[in-house]
């Protein structure tokens, strides 16, 4: 299973940080792209994964795939990878305030698997509370494998969708 992240700040580093600590997943198994080098080099130092500035690469690669940019970037990002991500794909998505359905339109209006969640900060230290919520197209163990991902770094819980916003917000 190869992970992929677009985006590896803070929230991206604690989510790579847990998995890696739980023995999810080997750093060989993740991909990250970041348009800035230093946070490609960061990542690259701290967790020994490779990392480039190829969105497109890390989205054709990857078997789960993390969005961890922020919400003004998130269009461009789905328009420029929405040619290359496998039709099997998960998408998992920690940008706030953007649905589900802003994701598939995002990425020319086909079903895909997606998961909208939404961690706090102390994910940071391991500690996070992470809401969950996923599209219809995303099977039961499918959501499981990924909650067991999120549930490295803290407690993951599914909600419905329309109370992301609220999750959000606590």
């Amino acid at each position: 299973m190869k992970l992929g992240f677009i985006g590896l700040g803070n929230m991206a580093s604690a989510m790579i940080g847990g998995m890696l600590k739980k023995g999810l997943v080997s750093s060989q198994d993740i991909l990250g792209s970041d348009v800035r080098e230093v946070g490609r080099a960061k990542a690259a130092e701290q967790f020994g994964i490779e990392t480039c500035a190829d969105n497109k690469k890390v989205a054709a690669e990857a078997d789960i795939l993390f969005f961890a940019v922020k919400p003004i970037f998130l269009a461009q990002v789905l328009g420029e990878i929405a040619d290359v991500v496998k039709d099997n794909t998960i998408i998992v998505s920690i940008v706030a305030g953007k649905s589900i359905d802003f994701m598939v339109q995002g990425m020319g209006g086909k079903a895909r698997k997606i998961v909208r969640c939404m961690p706090n900060t102390p994910a940071l230290v391991g500690e996070g509370c992470t809401g969950v919520s996923d599209s219809e197209s995303v099977t039961k163990e499918e959501m499981e494998q990924v909650l067991d991902l999120l549930q490295s770094f803290g407690v993951a819980q599914q909600v419905p969708e329309r109370l992301m916003d609220a999750v959000v917000a606590v």
